[in-house]
């Protein structure tokens, strides 16, 4: 944050260190900026902001407390934080359909507030959806919506854009466009002659070593899935030529929804994995697209018909593992490492959760139904407790470090 509330202790400090100028012997000191994080949560009444400075400390975060920040008022559609993006201590959501705003929580007399700094208004329907976030820089950040074009029928084809935009001024510096391939059949409503409007849903984007993946699956006009086949687009990138698609029917069709989350991951060798339903009902299994090939390999197939996973933003987590909540997991040698339901005694809730040094965090809940961050040693595949959360939270969607 550009203010926080550190920033009237420095400007005291640095009075201090200028009424001393004439003193050789009283050095200038410079004190380092804490950081500080932000849990985005929800209640039965609306959404809210906690900011601490330390995560894991012994402290309640609360809205009824002043690090609690109501922008319920501001998010009518961000309100799930499904539209939300985190980066570089600034929020940008999508509100209305249209708008595209850039928000960053402010010192005011009166406390914190969530302002609006800047906004861009697509010419059509936008909502938030997924992230190339290891394309993303200070000043550029990297996206798409959750729609894609109508079909077109005569090249067989849907559109699917990639916003490159310029965080400075919310202003886009280029977008590309993949295009992705309708099924090869004519699908059709229930009475056998009219033609259904098939819609794609892309789950996932991943871009990597010359490459973009879309995880993706079919449905109709009523929401249900057309085909039960497991789709990927693979494409040349930024060219975007070379388009692909890939399908494998030993499980069901790719999980996940248009929204921010993403249901897929690159391991450090940039082979791509994809979350899928099971063809067991409720449950999942993980293909495998290796780097370099252009169809699922049919080696790998992780079937998790015996886990409860419950989805969620999947996150690489180095070292050949990887967590799909609530579990990580050995990803090559298909073996569960750790179940943070089990060693938190609670259940692990959080839509996006915060990978840093080492260590992932992530919010828990336990049977007296109370909220507590735990922090996950990737490493040592240890857990800790940090701090709690309101037990009038009734979710808690992101985990976010602003500084």
């Amino acid at each position: 944050m550009k203010k926080n509330r550190l920033f009237g202790f420095c400007a005291l400090a640095a009075l201090l260190v200028s009424s001393c100028k004439d003193s050789p012997n009283i050095p200038e000191v410079t004190t380092p900026e804490a950081s500080e994080y932000s849990v985005w949560v929800a209640t039965a009444t609306g959404s809210y902001l906690l900011t601490t400075d330390e995560i894991m400390k012994d402290t309640l975060l609360s809205p009824a407390n002043n690090k609690g920040v109501d922008i319920t008022g501001n998010l009518p559609q961000a309100r799930y934080a499904g539209y939300a993006y985190i980066f570089n201590g600034f929020y940008y959501l999508s509100n209305d359909g249209t708008r595209f705003s850039k928000h960053q929580l402010v010192e005011t007399p009166q406390g914190l507030v969530f302002k609006e700094v800047d906004n861009y208004a697509f010419p059509s329907a936008f909502y938030l959806g997924k992230m190339a976030s290891q394309f993303s820089t200070t000043d550029e950040i990297v996206f798409t919506s959750t729609g894609a074009s109508d079909a077109n029928l005569e090249k067989k084809i849907f559109e699917k854009d990639i916003y490159f935009m310029n965080t400075k001024d919310m202003t886009l510096n280029k977008t590309l466009k993949a295009q992705i391939p309708t099924l090869d059949y004519t699908v059709y409503k229930a009475d056998g002659k009219t033609v259904d409007p098939t819609i794609l849903n892309v789950t996932s984007m991943r871009i990597a070593g010359g490459k973009a993946y879309f995880g993706l699956f079919y449905y109709d006009s009523d929401y249900n899935v057309v085909s039960k086949k497991a789709y990927a687009y693979i494409c040349d990138y930024p060219s975007m030529a070379n388009g692909h698609i890939m399908s494998d029917d030993r499980t069901s069709y790719v999980a996940g929804h248009w929204q921010r989350e993403n249901y897929s991951f690159l391991d450090d060798n940039n082979n791509l994995y994809l979350l899928t339903r099971g063809k067991t009902d409720g449950t999942y299994a993980i293909l495998r697209v290796n780097n370099g090939q252009y169809e699922f390999d049919k080696n790998y197939l992780y079937d998790l018909k015996d886990y409860a996973v419950k989805g969620g933003d999947l996150a690489w987590l180095g070292d050949g593992k990887a967590y799909i909540r609530p579990y990580v997991i050995d990803v090559a040698n298909k073996k569960i490492v750790a179940n943070l339901a089990e060693m938190t005694g609670g259940d692990p809730t959080t839509t996006i959760n915060l990978i840093q040094d080492g260590n992932l965090y992530t919010a828990v809940k336990t049977p007296a139904s109370k909220w507590f961050i735990y922090e996950y040693n990737i490493k040592n595949n240890t857990v800790k407790k940090g701090a709690e959360i309101d037990p009038g939270v009734t979710q808690v969607y992101h985990i976010n470090k602003l500084k």
